[in-house]
């Protein structure tokens, strides 16, 4: 089995070359021939898994965050180059999502039995997202998420010493003067005007870490998840959150849950848009599914809902009553 690891020295709140040291000597032990690239500059990880796929590797290994996955499928996807991942970025979403061990004091193997799992695991073909020209496998958002991103990114020293705790601070801060802004969406034909705070299209269940914020979600449905967050100030985000976390979102009635082939997104102002937790400009954007595009490598018998296209049962409507009194 050829490989061809792609580093991200950035990514994470610290470096990981001797876990992942480790990590390739494990896939060595197991008969993988192993090549390696690291990083320097923001496009980097895009051009080398390119590489990969023209010069015939069977798995280009995402070792980073969420960044380093989306810019790796960015070079692969619709060839017949797997997507393998070794998660050392800060909040790796698509780790927690397939069930990958994530680096922890307590857990300092973990990038070591993650390339275990790599060679034991199987290989899946996974619907991605679109959206302009550029892949996404986990989510694009537009508003909120996209402001509290470019925060974060725009204190690199500060995400790296804080991790997660970066975004959270982010989060606080932009709900201060945050404003709902009037989308003009159309989605599978259909138009809908919306005045929302977040628009999230996405291909997994999981959001930020630890939110399941699309629990229909399936990576093989040839469908993207759209939830569109509505509100005039950032009280409403901090009442979207909790809902989210509480598994109440989709029969809030200030939440519209869709799941489409195709929408555009036009805002009656530029806000800011996400892709896999990178910035990538400003909408008005263009998202569409691209069905069975990607090869990944997860875990065996992987318990992820998104792979098994598990739904989810909704609070029940009443619930919802109590808020509107």
């Amino acid at each position: 089995m050829r490989a061809m690891l792609i580093y991200n020295p950035s990514a994470g709140p610290h470096q990981a070359q001797d876990e992942l040291r480790d990590a390739v000597r494990e896939l060595e032990a197991c008969g993988w021939e192993v090549s390696w690239r690291v990083t320097h500059g923001r496009f980097d990880a895009m051009l080398f898994a390119r590489e990969a796929a023209l010069q015939g590797y069977d798995v280009a290994i995402a070792a980073g965050g969420d960044g380093t996955i989306g810019q790796v499928v960015n070079g692969i996807a619709g060839t017949d180059t797997a997507l393998g991942v070794l998660p050392v970025g800060t909040t790796n979403v698509w780790a927690r999502e397939i069930g990958l061990p994530l680096m922890t004091p307590l857990h300092p193997n973990a990038v070591q039995e993650a390339a275990r799992m790599m060679v034991e695991g199987e290989w899946r073909v996974v619907d991605v997202g679109r959206v302009n020209d550029r892949y996404f496998l986990m989510w694009v958002g537009v508003g909120m998420d996209a402001a509290v991103t470019a925060q974060v990114e725009s204190r690199p020293e500060q995400k790296r010493r804080l991790g997660m705790l970066a975004f959270a601070i982010a989060a606080v801060a932009q709900t201060l003067s945050l404003t709902g802004t009037k989308m003009y969406i159309e989605m599978d034909g259909r138009k809908l005007e919306r005045r929302a705070l977040l628009l999230v299209a996405s291909n997994i269940q999981l959001y930020a870490g630890f939110l399941r914020i699309a629990p229909m979600a399936s990576l093989t449905d040839g469908l993207l998840d759209v939830c569109i967050f509505q509100g005039y100030t950032g009280l409403s985000a901090y009442l979207h959150f909790f809902s989210i976390l509480l598994g109440l979102h989709t029969r809030n009635p200030e939440v519209t849950y869709h799941q489409v082939r195709h929408l555009v997104v036009r805002p009656a102002r530029p806000l800011s848009i996400q892709v896999d937790g990178d910035l990538a400009g400003y909408a008005p954007v263009e998202i569409e599914v691209i069905p069975q595009c990607l090869r990944v490598i997860v875990p065996k018998h992987t318990a992820s809902p998104a792979l098994h296209a598990a739904g989810s049962t909704p609070a029940p409507a009443h619930f919802w009553e109590h808020f509107r009194r």
